[in-house]
Formats: structure tokens, C-alpha cells, sequence
């Protein structure tokens, strides 16, 4: 049997040698300063804390991020990224190993489910891009570690830490917004006894105060309350965006939606110069008025133009939904079914040199593509076998529901790691399907791990009450051995006797 300190030994070393020999195959990490949710970064390694108070169009963390990495230099700044994200798949696969043995698998089971996952294709591809799924994935697993640990052994320490990381995912994706950190925080409560539930809403204080702040900041400087200012755009996306052009076209002439309507919510800035009389603006810093960063000629989606082409795309999607809530809500159904696609296939401009995983299909081009056909071409392509994820949803329910509610703090902490899963599934599926469109399958692989971990956790749990009604029969049969053993001097007396 494979002690647990074992398999953590084992996977650590494992992790790293897969590593180094992916390396000396030929995969590399794509480190990028060019997206759209990063500032200049001449800003970030100058001017980083002006810069990140000024940006509005995302959350902040991964400028933040990319300010420290551009301390250490801009030529070091592609090694510490990489060594940084590997320390973070360090951390996610021990902490998958953990949450596997949480859920009731062996030790050695649980070593394999976490090895596995991080070989598959989607995994390795994220690992090596510069891109905020990586960290959102890695720390949305260690906070279901923390959640474990402080159900079954509360104390304000690791309550504190749970929601110090939920904040610090906040920060980092604009989906992960102040609602989901209150809902958990009220989860928190729900799970404790009414003595230690002043335990958990004290932790929580703190960090939803510092996201709360961020909030507060956007709406003092830009009149919006919200970590992102790009929201309506996203929204834009699931709604006007895919009107007939037609349609689209009259309803602008009839004032229905605004001028921006017939511009894509990816044109960079200098597409709306035709309805601004200038770039420049008095209140604004640097980092708004430009409409180009120029340390990466990429266009600066943190222009201040934004502001008010992103306040009229949000009346533009309002109309919509009045207007149209049945193609809205047939919108929906097709985003499930892209969501539910390959997760390394998201890219507008996948299968050409600009995809950002262009030089990892160089490597793990066919290991990817067997992936593919293997999972997701029956029973439909292209969701494939994650048409069982509503089944799988269900049966944990019960499971998590039942075990939620036993007296053993270890069933009850794995009954809440299951509703957090669960919980975390339901809300990205429903944001990335609701929210926005395209991509969305790239926004499901920050709760992959959270589907298969349920998965596991089923598994385990039918495969545990064969075993128990195996027992129960093997028991049954040695009873009634015994009965018949306990019987038979018994009846040979009586022959004797007769």
C-alpha cells in the first residue's frame, strides 16, 4: 500500500522529470506581454502601482503578476515566468493528489488520477502559456484543499487562508467576481456550527474587504462598480453580436442600439477615433489616452474611449434581451456545446502560426489529437463523454448531501469539498455560457479538475458500497456456516439416540 507522504514524494518527482524531458523535446513556454488584459509594460515596470490603480478594463492581478516579473529584468522575466508556473503545476498536481484521497480514493489511486491529469494534453498546454488559467486553476485547487482542512479542523488560521486565496482569484479573473466570494463566505457559515460560525465570517473579513476596495476603486474613478469594465463587451458577445446583419443594421438606423454596435468587441481602439473628437483627456494618466501600448504595439484596451462604448454596449444588450429572449436563450444552448468542447481548441485562430499553442502542437500535435477523438467524438462530437457531466452532477448532489450532513467531521469535509466542486462547475458553465461565447471551452478547464474529482469521488463511492454488499453477503454466508456447524452435533445425537 503507498503511503500518502509517499505519493506526494513520488508525484513531486515525477512532476519534474516530466518537465525537464517535455523541455528537451522541444516544448517551450510562450511568454507574451502583447494581451489584452495586460498594460504596457514599460507602465508596469515604471510606473506599476499608477498603473495598476488606472486599470480598469480587468482585474489587476496579472498586471501585478507581470510588474514583479518585469523587476527581475525584461530578458529574466521568460525564466522566472516559467519557473513561477511550474511551481504552480508543483503545487497543483500535490494538492489533486490531496483532494483525491479526500474524496475516498487510495493513496495509490489518488496518485494516478493526479499524474494523469496533469499529462493531459490542455493541462501541459496551459502549464506553457502565459495566460491567467494556469493560476486561476492551480489556486481554485489549492482553495479546495484550504475549505477541506478548515471544515474538518476549523480554526480562524485556515478559514483566513481559504478566503485570502478565494480573494486573491478574485483579483486575478473578472468571472471569480465579489457575488461568488460572498456566496462562499455564506457557505462557509452554512457548514459550521452555530458557536464556530463567527470563526469563519471573522476570516472573512479581510479579504472580501481588499475586493470589495477594488470595487469601490472602479466606481470612484470610472463610475462602474466592478473588477472589469469590459463586462458589457462579453455580454455583447452572447447577444447583439450574433444578430443578422440585417437586423443588426435597422435597429441601429431606428436608435434601437447604439453606433458601436456594428464594431467587434475585439477592435482595438483607434477603430472608434470616427466617434471621438480626440484620444486625449485632462483627467485621465498616460495609460488611457493612448491608443497603442508602445513597448508591444498592441492596441490599449484600457483606453478611456472604452468606458463609453462598454456603457452603451450594455444598453444594446438590455434591448436585446427584451427584444429577443428566445434567440438569446438558443444563444445559450449553443455556447453549452462549444463550452463542452476540446479545451485546447479555443483560439480564433487555432490551426494557424498565430494560435497561442502553435509551437506546442509542434511537440504534443498527435498526443493531442488522440486525445480528442478519444473523449470527445462519442457519443457527440464535440462534447463527447462530457455528456455524463448532468449525471455525474446529480449523483454527487445526493453524495455530497448525505455526507454533508453526518456527525463524522470526515465525511462532512468531504461532503463540502464535493458541494464546492459542485459549485464551481455550475457557476463557470453558467458564466461562460451565459455571460459570453467563443472560448468558453478554455474558461471550463479552470473547473476541469473539478469535474473529474466528482467523477473519482462517484466512482469511489459505488465501488465502495459493492464492497460493503460484498462483505455483507461473505458475512451472511459465514453466518449461516456457523448456524449449520452449531446444528449438526445436534441432529447426529438425535440419530444416535434414535
Amino acid at each position: 500500500m503507498m503511503r500518502p507522504m509517499r505519493a506526494h514524494v513520488m508525484l513531486s518527482v515525477l512532476f519534474v522529470v516530466s518537465r525537464v524531458a517535455l523541455y528537451v523535446a522541444g516544448l517551450r513556454f510562450s511568454f507574451s506581454l502583447d494581451w489584452m488584459w495586460l498594460s504596457d509594460p514599460a507602465d508596469l515596470r515604471e510606473r506599476l502601482l499608477e498603473t495598476l490603480v488606472y486599470f480598469h478594463a480587468f482585474p489587476p492581478g496579472m498586471n501585478g503578476l507581470t510588474g514583479l516579473l518585469l523587476a527581475f529584468g525584461e530578458s529574466n522575466a521568460p525564466v522566472v515566468a516559467q519557473a513561477m508556473f511550474w511551481a504552480l503545476g508543483l503545487a497543483f498536481v500535490n494538492a489533486l493528489c490531496y483532494l483525491g484521497r479526500a474524496v475516498g480514493l487510495s493513496a495509490a489511486a489518488a496518485f494516478m488520477f493526479a499524474l494523469v491529469f496533469t499529462l493531459l494534453p490542455a493541462s501541459l498546454y496551459f502549464e506553457h502559456l502565459y495566460l491567467y488559467e494556469w493560476p486561476v486553476t492551480t489556486l481554485l485547487c489549492a482553495a479546495a484543499v484550504l475549505l477541506h482542512r478548515a471544515v474538518r479542523n476549523p480554526s480562524v488560521g485556515r478559514w483566513s487562508a481559504f478566503f485570502a486565496v478565494c480573494a486573491a482569484i478574485a483579483f486575478t479573473r473578472s468571472s471569480f467576481h465579489l457575488v461568488w466570494l460572498v456566496a462562499l463566505v455564506a457557505f462557509g457559515a452554512w457548514l459550521s456550527v452555530p458557536g464556530a460560525r463567527r470563526v469563519v465570517l471573522a476570516a472573512a473579513v479581510v479579504p472580501t474587504a481588499l475586493v470589495a476596495s477594488l470595487y469601490g476603486k472602479n466606481l470612484l474613478l470610472f463610475g462602474e462598480f466592478a473588477a472589469s469594465t469590459f463586462g458589457p463587451a462579453s455580454y455583447t458577445l452572447v447577444t447583439v453580436a450574433l444578430l443578422p446583419h440585417d437586423v443588426r443594421d435597422r435597429w441601429m438606423r431606428e436608435g434601437k442600439l447604439s453606433a458601436f454596435a456594428a464594431t467587434s468587441v475585439y477592435a482595438p481602439p483607434r477603430e472608434y477615433a470616427r466617434f471621438f473628437a480626440t484620444p486625449d483627456h485632462d483627467r485621465w494618466p498616460p495609460q488611457l489616452i493612448r491608443l497603442e501600448h508602445p513597448s508591444v504595439a498592441a492596441p490599449n484596451f484600457n483606453h478611456w474611449w472604452l468606458l463609453e462604448v462598454h456603457r452603451a454596449r450594455r444598453a444594446d444588450v438590455l434591448y436585446y434581451l427584451r427584444d429577443r429572449p428566445l434567440d438569446y436563450a438558443r444563444n445559450v444552448a449553443a455556447g453549452l456545446r462549444d463550452l463542452f468542447g476540446p479545451s485546447t481548441a479555443w483560439h480564433p485562430r487555432d490551426g494557424t502560426p498565430a494560435s497561442p499553442h502553435f509551437q506546442h502542437r509542434q511537440v504534443l500535435g498527435r498526443y493531442e489529437t488522440w486525445f480528442i477523438r478519444l473523449v470527445h467524438s462519442v457519443p457527440v462530437v464535440p462534447i463527447g463523454l462530457y455528456i455524463l457531466v448532468p449525471v455525474l452532477l446529480v449523483w454527487a448532489s445526493a453524495l455530497s448531501w448525505r455526507l454533508v450532513r453526518s456527525g463524522d467531521p470526515t465525511m462532512r469535509a468531504r461532503g463540502a469539498l464535493l458541494i464546492f466542486c459542485l459549485f464551481q462547475i455550475v457557476y463557470v458553465v453558467a458564466a461562460s455560457s451565459m455571460l459570453t461565447f467563443l472560448e468558453s471551452a478554455r474558461y471550463r478547464f479552470q473547473v476541469e479538475w473539478a469535474i473529474w474529482l466528482v467523477a473519482a469521488a462517484c466512482l469511489a463511492s459505488l465501488v465502495g458500497r459493492r464492497a460493503a454488499v460484498r462483505a455483507d453477503i461473505r458475512c451472511a454466508a459465514d453466518s449461516h456456516s456457523v448456524d449449520l456447524e452449531a446444528r449438526e452435533p445436534r441432529v447426529t445425537r438425535r440419530q444416535d439416540h434414535g
